[in-house]
């Protein structure tokens, strides 16, 4: 993994230094200083890669490295003269020698040389998990002629009254603007070289203090630390990182798990006032329109086979299984080809070590899952033991099952909505073709049983999608009611106004209230807009399991944003599309790709949803441009309807009293 190191160095003749030993040792090359007649030499086992680059008006004689730095020692008159800079920069891993060279090449004549330096570059491949490369740097302009210039010039000024000398600089090389400059420089220069190469990999020239992480960052480590290791001997800079390491690991999985925790709650709080047997509808309703289908539970699967595989007990069938294993890898392979090769590896073991169990009352996830603990456990599971998990199994099949449905609320409704239109024409279409009339009971004797049996099939899946159709009104009126319990005009609003005044709420995480509609509120800043676009943008880009890894990225860096979460998606895009005049270009060609809508067929195809956490295409930007105009007048809308309501309920009411009094 590509990692961000740039550190900044002086080198001085008050702390006894040498620019010729330095510019020797980094070289590899052999030089002579001519102040005290000493060869300098370090011998190396992998020889550097060197070049020297320099202004268009610096004199041919820098490119010669011995005299170059022989110049700077004889220019250089005082006993405290700094000599030069030396710049230490990691190259990236993923890049090819070829790539590495070009980088730091392009990078140092385009950042050091065309400012004015002369930039004396050695890269270093002594350890290939170290690439990295040396700059030492002038520290003395040129003139236009070619001699050297001042660092420094004399001007007067009146401070009190008094006249006093002040000296200042004649270049901007040693501030700490500048030095920001070059490192945050180094990191648009190695991402723009790892992204024309494929790779998603990105550097960050910020602390980890100022991207909010609460990880901790390594530090360098360099050749002669891990040579010391090697060799047995303990580095306290290796040690250092293994610490940090080991710490970084358990803030992980806190994190983890605090994400987890907040999925549960998330969950609850949309689907607690369900029953069980409500929530396995919603469940086999998404498992049925694959909604929940995604990499993760792939590469899982994936990652069970291979663990299966390398287990003694199937190793005679193992070309077999790896020739199975290299098919999950496809990127277009489904799920359920995936699990049907699981489900019947899990039947023959089942049969060779659990023969009294009914594998036919078991659903292929439970048999799964048998086998998996089994196999992690290297042990066979009693009775209680399997029937405890299988309680477990269920349980959380509708926990991931209700947080996908969660994650895409508009596309599952809409899948929903379509499945019991497409069930209803399928219904009629054989009817009518039938000559199928039900007022008439003699049509319905002479039709062919299977021809019933069909329709009959039909009616029970419209029936289900109906249901779960139901169910979704009940969450998203059980949700709202929580939010506005005193509001009677929610009652009025349509399944996608419902939708719409949820999500707001779920972004914002407030209730919206009247007084936020005329203007919509702010989450997000324009830098942190143009820094979640990039990571969107790249994350589209990627496959899994390289997206999973952006995407915990990303979650690490914001928490509370939720890149999995359509709805949420969509009120992000929505935010920046407002303050879209105020973002880079570069930023608004990302938003205008990342909301671009695509053409999918009529039918849910969860190979063009499942991967992709960007808008559906009934929630695309043309719709939303105007979400709180839109909120705004649903409410008002909502409210008109059970104003009416509520007078005709009255009426009504006094019409029943006088016929009372009557």
């Amino acid at each position: 993994m590509a990692i961000y190191h740039f550190s900044n160095q002086i080198k001085s003749r008050k702390k006894q230094q040498s620019a010729i030993a330095a510019a020797a040792y980094r070289s590899g090359e052999r030089l002579v200083d001519e102040r005290t007649n000493e060869g300098k030499y370090y011998n190396r086992s992998v020889q550097p890669i060197t070049h020297i680059l320099a202004p268009s008006h610096a004199p041919q004689w820098v490119y010669q490295r011995e005299r170059l730095w022989n110049e700077v020692e004889r220019v250089e008159k005082q006993w405290n003269s700094q000599l030069c800079r030396e710049i230490n920069v990691a190259l990236p891993k993923e890049l090819s020698h070829e790539e590495q060279e070009k980088l730091a090449i392009t990078f140092c004549q385009e950042i050091f040389a065309d400012d004015g330096m002369v930039a004396d570059v050695a890269i270093h491949r002594d350890d290939e998990e170290n690439p990295h490369f040396h700059v030492l740097l002038t520290m003395r302009p040129f003139n236009p002629d070619g001699t050297w210039g001042n660092k420094q010039k004399k001007t007067k000024e009146v401070i009190n009254g008094k006249v006093t000398t002040m000296a200042v600089h004649t270049t901007d090389w040693n501030t700490k603007e500048k030095l920001l400059y070059w490192r945050e420089q180094w990191a648009h220069y190695a991402n723009r070289f790892l992204e024309k190469n494929g790779f998603s990999a990105r550097l960050s020239h910020l602390s980890h203090e100022a991207r909010g992480l609460e990880t901790l960052p390594t530090i360098h480590e360099g050749f002669a630390a891990r040579k010391m290791e090697s060799e047995g001997t303990v580095s306290d800079r290796m040690q250092i990182n293994k610490e940090r390491r080991e710490y970084n690991r358990t803030v992980i999985e806190l994190n983890e798990a605090k994400r987890e925790k907040q999925k549960r709650e998330r969950a609850h709080s949309f689907v607690r006032r369900f029953t069980p047997l409500e929530k396995k509808q919603l469940k086999e309703a998404a498992k049925g329109l694959r909604i929940f289908v995604n990499y993760e539970n792939v590469m899982k699967r994936k990652t069970q086979l291979q663990k299966w595989q390398s287990r003694l007990n199937f190793q005679a069938d193992s070309v077999e299984k790896q020739k199975k294993i290299d098919r999950i890898q496809n990127e277009t392979l489904m799920l359920e080809r995936a699990e049907n090769i699981l489900e019947k590896e899990a039947s023959r073991f089942l049969t060779a070590y659990y023969p009294t169990l009914e594998q036919g009352h078991y659903s292929k996830e439970q048999k799964i899952a048998i086998v998996d603990v089994s196999l992690t456990e290297n042990k066979k599971l009693n009775h209680e033991q399997i029937e405890s998990l299988l309680k477990n199994v269920e349980h959380r099949e509708v926990e991931n099952a209700i947080d996908q449905l969660l994650n895409h609320r508009p596309a599952f409704v809409s899948s929903l909505h379509n499945e019991v239109k497409v069930f209803q024409q399928q219904f009629e279409t054989l009817r009518i073709k039938n000559n199928i009339d039900f007022a008439q009971p003699n049509s319905i004797k002479h039709a062919p049983k299977f021809v019933l049996d069909k329709l009959q099939l039909l009616l029970q899946k419209k029936d289900r999608s109906a249901q779960a159709l139901d169910l979704m009104n009940r969450l998203y009126d059980n949700r709202l009611e929580d939010l506005y319990p005193q509001w009677k005009g929610r009652l009025h609003l349509t399944l996608e106004q419902k939708e719409w005044l949820v999500r707001a709420q779920e972004y914002y995480e407030k209730e919206i209230t009247p007084t936020d509609l005329p203007q919509s509120p702010r989450r997000y800043t324009v830098i942190e807009q143009e820094d979640l676009l990039s990571r969107l943008y790249e994350i589209k880009k990627v496959a899994y399991p390289e997206r999973k890894r952006l995407y915990e990225q990303l979650v690490e860096r914001y928490p509370q944003f939720q890149p999995e979460n359509d709805s949420y998606l969509m009120m992000f895009y929505q935010e920046c599309q407002q303050t879209i005049a105020e973002l880079s270009g570069n930023a608004q060609r990302q938003l205008g790709e990342l909301v671009k809508p695509r053409d999918l067929t009529n039918d849910v195809n969860p190979m063009n949803q499942m991967y992709t956490p960007y808008p559906s295409p009934q929630y695309d930007r043309s719709r939303t441009s105007d979400f709180f105009q839109i909120l705004e007048s649903a409410i008002r809308e909502a409210n008109k309807k059970w104003k009416e309501d509520d007078f005709e309920r009255r009426q009504l009411k006094k019409k029943k009293n006088r016929s009372m009094e009557r």
